[in-house]
């Protein structure tokens, strides 16, 4: 693995370009995060918002435009970027048939994580979430609030210096709302890079 130098920014776009046949997605956006900042991403539903990061995180090729994320070129360097980043998307896929527990555990081990370190990363969110007392419960019985925290969990186990979260807290009531920006505001805190792209103007308020 590449080592990451200390940088100013952890994300740089400019001209960053989508077309999907003649439908023009996302238009020349430029913008810059920077390093240890949680960066708000405001717009309506189909304002180009979900493509925007897919592009970021190196799902997408953009059709015009650059882009870096932590140092790496999102086009040519795709793999570095996507192991050194957690993703939340709109529809994140859980397992409604494993335990809270056992999700954790499988996305950890995606991302490389095993035996202590894995165990332990996994109690650390379990208690950090509030999710310790339904660690054995299925996914599929969690509130909607209950199930982004583990989502929030499988995308942030490894440690990622850059997290893209794609309208999180959507569908979820607002005091959910409140306790997931908790824990996002702890990871800032401790220094982690997070873009959160929403259509709540109050999310996006003091956070872009």
């Amino acid at each position: 693995m590449t080592t990451v130098p200390a940088l100013a920014f952890s994300v740089r776009a400019d001209g960053l370009t989508r077309r999907f046949g003649d439908f023009m997605a996302v238009d020349h956006v430029s913008f810059e995060i920077r390093a240890g900042e949680i960066w708000g991403f405001l717009g309506p539903n189909g304002a180009g918002k979900s493509t925007t990061i897919r592009m970021l995180c190196g799902i997408l090729d953009p059709s015009e435009g650059t882009a870096e994320v932590l140092g790496f070129d999102v086009t040519r360097q795709s793999e570095e970027v996507k192991e050194r980043i957690g993703y939340m998307s709109q529809r994140f896929s859980l397992y409604p048939d494993l335990t809270v527990r056992e999700n954790l555990e499988f996305y950890a081990g995606a991302y490389g994580l095993s035996g202590a370190t894995l165990h332990g990363q996994v109690t650390k969110w379990l208690e950090r979430s509030g999710l310790l007392d339904r660690e054995h419960a299925p996914a599929r019985e969690l509130s909607g609030g209950f199930r982004q925290r583990l989502a929030l969990g499988c995308a942030v186990l490894h440690r990622p210096r850059m997290v893209f979260l794609d309208e999180p807290t959507a569908g979820v009531d607002p005091i959910s709302r409140r306790q997931f920006w908790d824990l996002i505001d702890r990871f800032a805190d401790e220094g982690t890079t997070i873009m959160v792209t929403t259509h709540y103007m109050d999310e996006a308020h003091g956070r872009s």
